[in-house]
Order: C-alpha cells, then sequence, then structure tokens
C-alpha cells in the first residue's frame, strides 16, 4: 500500500472516531466551549507535531502568497468548525458527519476548476453515490 494512502486511511478511521468523541464530550456544555477545547488541544498537538520534525524553521520562509492561501483556508475552517458543533449540538452525529463528508463533492469540483485536476468515471461515480446517499438523509 502506498504511503499516501495509508494516511488517509488512518486520517479517515481517526476523523470519525473524533466526531463520535466531540458528540459525546459536550454533554452539558455548549458547543462554543467544546469547540474551544477541542481547537486548542489540536493546535498544541500540531505545533508539537511541527516542532518535533523541525519544520518550524521554515515559518520564515513563507512567502506572502502562501500566507495569504494559508489564512483563508484557517478562516474556512474555523467558519466550517463552528457551524458542524452547533450542527453536532442538537442533532445526531451520524447524520450531521454524514452530511459533512458531503463536502467531498465541493472539494473535488473546486480541484477540477482552479486545480485542473482529472475528473474520471471512477471519481464521478464516487461523488455521485455520496450526494445521492447525503440527499436521501436530507429528503422530508
Amino acid at each position: 500500500m502506498e504511503q499516501w494512502l495509508s494516511y488517509a486511511i488512518l486520517a479517515m478511521l481517526t476523523g470519525g472516531v473524533a466526531m463520535v468523541f466531540a458528540k459525546m464530550g459536550m454533554g452539558s456544555t455548549n458547543e462554543h466551549v467544546a469547540l474551544v477545547i477541542r481547537t486548542s488541544v489540536l493546535l498544541a498537538m500540531v505545533v508539537g507535531n511541527a516542532w518535533y520534525a523541525g519544520a518550524l524553521k521554515g515559518l520564515t520562509a513563507i512567502n506572502n502568497k502562501t500566507l495569504l492561501w494559508l489564512v483563508l483556508a484557517g478562516l474556512c475552517t474555523a467558519v466550517y468548525w463552528i457551524l458542524y458543533f452547533k450542527a453536532l449540538k442538537t442533532a445526531n452525529v451520524s447524520v450531521v458527519a454524514t452530511i459533512d463528508r458531503a463536502g467531498i463533492i465541493v472539494t473535488v469540483l473546486l480541484s477540477y476548476f482552479i486545480l485542473k485536476e482529472p475528473l474520471t468515471p471512477r471519481l464521478l461515480l464516487g461523488m455521485g453515490t455520496i450526494l445521492a446517499g447525503t440527499l436521501i438523509l436530507v429528503w422530508k
């Protein structure tokens, strides 16, 4: 198995577990406090990992264009997590997480139009399946 695929599968597994843990951890606290705690742990681990890998030395080499894209990604991630935790607080994690995964369709379409990545029949079939599953969940 290629290394990137191992990383992707492990990310999928830990991401799925994290959502259940987040829902369990909300209990009687509000979603904002829960998100602050989760994000604080995330920040500490990410900085610790970068420090351990010796990657923090590269901070000074980041150009303005790269910094802009990373800041925009950070802003989108913040809005995403705020909205995700609001939904998670009041709905079933299984439904919220499934709807959330439909964001893959947005990612694939943007990667096609902006990054010029190919749209293969296999990829289109996978996107169609994800879309169909999401529509089944939200259809009333």
